[in-house]
């Protein structure tokens, strides 16, 4: 490992703009009053996130967990936020969390998944304030109940209650209509380090880009709140596209509970690239999601056509 000082994603820059983004977040009333499980996961998140806003215009140290995955200081702080509010919660379960309790051995009847800081560098690196989120799921007998996506720049607050609803700052969420692959936006969110690409990514990243592909094919900064924008429509973004090898797990429990709770609840889609299933949190393996699960079918058919 190798330890290097950066900045965070506010310098000189930004500076006008750094006494507003550092007033605390309040937690939305509707979400609070929604159910008792996501009032303790929005209070959780809006803790972590601001840490984060806190953290804006300091220096961080980093350190590099492998090629293109990065973890630093502000990670660190927002977790024990987050944890705090949980361990002293009514509601407390047992925690899986991306920095200090990353194993899924640790799953009981009731468990916390919980990602401090989505999209470190995109964060670390200055990508744009709608990248780094916090991500806080519940997870009761199996199933998930609750996810809960905290944008701590831009102030956004995503929530759902299985069969409840899915909401974004009290306003109902809703599966976009939906959309032919051949005029939609595919984002690829591809691994830093090339050598676990698996095939199947590489060749519909390849596929993709032909006749009988998408209109657009990018790949942005990593971020799993990209599938919030699938249902805001904020950006374009039709789907996304997850490479992940069990050999380097890319896409953890912790980066997929929150938002895929969510993003199912108002009716899109997380599905197995093979299979076209939806995908089970807690298995590592390429994914596509969606807004709607038309388009994603779509990309699953076209990625496994001989």
């Amino acid at each position: 490992m190798s330890n290097s000082p950066l900045h965070s994603a506010q310098t000189s820059s930004l500076a006008d703009h750094r006494p507003v983004r550092k007033v605390p977040l309040v937690v939305p009333r509707h979400g609070i009053e929604l159910s008792a499980e996501v009032s303790v996961a929005l209070e959780a998140a809006a803790a972590g996130a601001n840490e984060i806003r806190a953290s804006l215009g300091e220096s961080h140290l980093v350190v590099e967990k492998g090629v293109g995955d990065l973890v630093s200081e502000v990670d660190r702080r927002s977790e024990e936020a987050v944890l705090g509010v949980l361990r002293r919660s009514p509601l407390a379960g047992s925690i899986i969390s991306e920095e200090s309790s990353p194993s899924i051995d640790g799953v009981s009847d009731r468990t916390w998944i919980v990602d401090p800081l989505d999209a470190t560098s995109a964060f670390l690196f200055r990508a744009g304030d709608a990248y780094p989120s916090v991500l806080v799921a519940l997870q009761e007998g199996g199933r998930l109940v609750v996810g809960v996506v905290v944008f701590p720049l831009t102030g956004e607050f995503f929530y759902s209650h299985a069969g409840r609803g899915a909401f974004k700052d009290g306003v109902r969420l809703a599966s976009p209509p939906a959309q032919r692959l051949g005029d939609a936006w595919i984002d690829m969110n591809q691994y830093g380090n090339a050598r676990y690409e698996t095939e199947s990514f590489s060749k519909l990243r390849t596929r993709l880009r032909t006749r009988d592909g998408a209109k657009l094919v990018t790949s942005m900064a990593p971020h799993s709140g990209i599938a919030m924008r699938l249902l805001d429509q904020t950006i374009g973004v039709a789907a996304v596209v997850h490479d992940n090898n069990p050999e380097q797990v890319k896409q953890a429990p912790w980066d997929i509970a929150a938002p895929m709770a969510i993003l199912t609840e108002a009716g899109g889609a997380f599905l197995s690239l093979a299979s076209g299933k939806p995908i089970d949190p807690f298995v590592c393996e390429p994914m596509v999601v969606a807004g709607h699960e038309a388009v994603a079918s779509e990309i699953i058919a076209l990625c496994s056509r001989k």
